[in-house]
């Protein structure tokens, strides 16, 4: 009876360290199919972010795990675990703040629109009542709403698949993200597309965190604080954009 008390308690003493063992590992759920922040190349997922979360993972002494998942489940993952963050170049809005906290923002990525170089195209006027593509569930979604009403908004599971319509005259414009629209007209270099910015708003990206996991947020905006100072943002630029970054929001 001793020897198997002795072994239950061993047992629960054995799983009790595998859940510690598992609580300092953070999940880092993301959507890999929106270059050049997090894209799968070979079997790996890689990317601006993904470099970023691991310089943030390094400073800040905790071990992390990449989860791959459709854009519009990573809020919902970041909610359901507190060891959960999102890292899929997320815009920080208010409505979002509702049900997860964000660290400071990382990259002031603006929206911008891509239309063909015929179109004539140069102001958000000129696009209402028009079909404009983008990706679900992100703020070039909420965006074209407003511009356009919601029954003209085309929506994708990648800003990707909504420039191939558009390359394909199946849509009139894509609202994108700015960096994102830079490498997916780099990577197509067809001069039959081209990029405008027509003033829209400033698009700040942050790190979704569960609301009960402050110690995590509060690790992650020191580590990139220090980041910023010791120019990593700069060098981070250069690799994926060819420039300088940002400053850091407020």
């Amino acid at each position: 009876m001793k020897k198997m008390l002795a072994l239950v308690l061993a047992m629960m003493m054995a799983l009790c360290t595998l859940s510690a063992l598992a609580d300092d590992v953070v999940i880092v759920a993301t959507n890999p199919e929106y270059p050049p922040f997090e894209y799968v190349e070979g079997e790996k997922t890689v990317g601006y972010d993904i470099d970023l979360f691991d310089a943030i993972a390094k400073k800040a002494g905790f071990e992390y795990t990449i989860e791959a998942m459709d854009f519009d489940a990573v809020i919902s993952a970041v909610h359901a675990n507190p060891n959960t963050v999102g890292l899929s170049g997320i815009s920080i809005t208010d409505e979002r703040k509702l049900t997860v906290n964000f660290s400071t923002g990382y990259i002031n990525a603006g929206l911008v629109v891509i239309v063909k170089a015929d179109s004539g195209y140069t102001t958000v006027d000129q696009l209402k009542g028009k079909l404009i593509g983008v990706q679900l569930g992100t703020t070039s979604d909420f965006a074209a709403e407003e511009i356009t009403g919601h029954e003209n908004v085309a929506q994708y599971k990648t800003f990707l698949n909504a420039v191939m319509d558009l390359k394909g005259n199946k849509i009139d414009a894509v609202i994108i993200d700015k960096p994102v629209g830079q490498a997916i007209l780099a990577s197509l270099n067809d001069p039959s597309l081209v990029m405008v910015d027509m003033g829209l708003q400033a698009d700040w990206y942050g790190i979704e965190v569960n609301k009960a996991n402050t110690e995590l947020l509060d690790k992650i905006n020191a580590a990139l604080a220090e980041l910023e100072q010791e120019g990593f943002m700069d060098e981070l630029a250069v690799k994926y954009f060819g420039g300088a970054s940002e400053e850091a929001a407020e």
